[in-house]
């Protein structure tokens, strides 16, 4: 049965996939696992324990570390992480989101917890999961130039700073345009976001084979689309189930909907299966 995964603190963000933005310190063999996975496939399937968001907190590489993406299975509790790049000691990140997973044990190793954290740099172009114990709590130190700048080079600077001014200026009715565009977009699909709704994941679990049934108003059933790097879920609206049918829960996740927090349960039945709204089934057969 999947472990409860702990609500977002800070932001909607499967609180975490992983969103790392407290922590347990990460055994140190993470590392050598992930490389030894990778001599023998790119991808690596790991048993998820937990997952959480974090006050968004500043970190650094102890050293030059691996950085990975994870792709989170929609219906079951375990994640995918395969290597997407390294951080390097320099570059300041920060934590938002944290997991707690297991590794699978072999003839010669034991299974282990790790702790890995989702970091982003504050340009956005250094992101994904890393070992929290490859980490130092706190922002990079800049290494001090010794050599003296000449005035031609304080003049090239101004004269580039004064070039990248009026470039910026130039570009501002581009991104005027740009956002007026987007609102448009936005204004044409609101009829099929009305159907399609995300929301802040706070739990999801498997259950023991159950029966339901309803016995007033069919409920309506959704697909479910988790994100691979926030906890949140999509629910689509795809119909209504068939009228006077028993239908069986296998899974059951718990979403926050506004203040409320709303329980739904993943049932089948020979024509339809999908999430449906916990409240509106009953339990036992028909």
């Amino acid at each position: 049965m999947m472990k409860k995964v702990a609500m977002v603190a800070a932001a909607a963000a499967m609180v975490l996939p992983l969103g790392l933005g407290a922590i347990a310190p990460v055994n140190t063999g993470v590392t050598t696992v992930y490389a030894a996975t990778k001599k023998a496939a790119k991808k690596t399937t790991l048993t998820l324990l937990s997952s959480k968001t974090l006050k968004k907190t500043a970190y650094h590489a102890k050293r030059q570390a691996a950085l990975n993406k994870a792709l989170f299975a929609a219906d079951k509790a375990t994640v995918t992480i395969s290597k997407k790049g390294v951080l390097t000691p320099k570059t300041t990140v920060y934590a938002t989101k944290k997991i707690v997973v297991k590794t699978r044990a072999t003839k010669t190793t034991k299974a282990k917890t790790l702790t890995c954290v989702y970091v982003k740099s504050a340009n956005g172009k250094v992101k994904g999961w890393i070992a929290l114990d490859q980490l130092t709590k706190g922002k990079a130190v800049a290494t001090k130039k010794t050599t003296k700048k000449t005035n031609a080079k304080k003049t090239t600077k101004k004269a580039a700073t004064k070039k990248a001014l009026t470039k910026k200026t130039a570009k501002k009715d581009t991104v005027a345009a740009t956002a007026a565009a987007k609102v448009a977009k936005k204004t044409t699909k609101k009829t099929t976001k009305k159907a399609t709704k995300t929301y802040q994941l706070v739990s999801a679990k498997k259950l023991k084979k159950t029966a339901y049934h309803y016995t007033t108003k069919r409920p309506a059933y959704f697909t479910g689309k988790f994100a691979a790097d926030r906890s949140v879920v999509t629910l689509s609206k795809k119909g209504v189930l068939p009228a006077k049918k028993t239908v069986y829960a296998t899974k059951a996740i718990t979403v926050k909907q506004g203040k409320k927090t709303v329980k739904y349960l993943y049932v089948t039945t020979k024509k339809a299966k999908g999430f449906v709204l916990a409240s509106a089934l009953t339990a036992g057969k028909f």
